[in-house]
């Protein structure tokens, strides 16, 4: 489960990031506008990184068992 615990954490605060970003930028401080929604942007990437290598992160998971 630690591969799937990853990409969750990593997805909630994408989402997180997102949302404040629409919400007006209330809870993570930015030091510029937009900030935020890069970030969202990182953590989305991120994400879909993790799906491109997903048997690996499994596999590595395994081989250190």
């Amino acid at each position: 489960m630690l591969p799937t615990g990853a990409k969750m954490m990593t997805l909630e605060c994408g989402l997180r990031f997102l949302a404040d970003h629409l919400a007006g930028d209330v809870y993570f401080h930015v030091s510029r506008k937009g900030q935020n929604l890069d970030r969202a942007r990182t953590q989305f990437r991120l994400v879909a990184e993790m799906e491109k290598n997903w048997g690996k992160m499994h596999k590595t998971v395994e081989e250190t068992h």
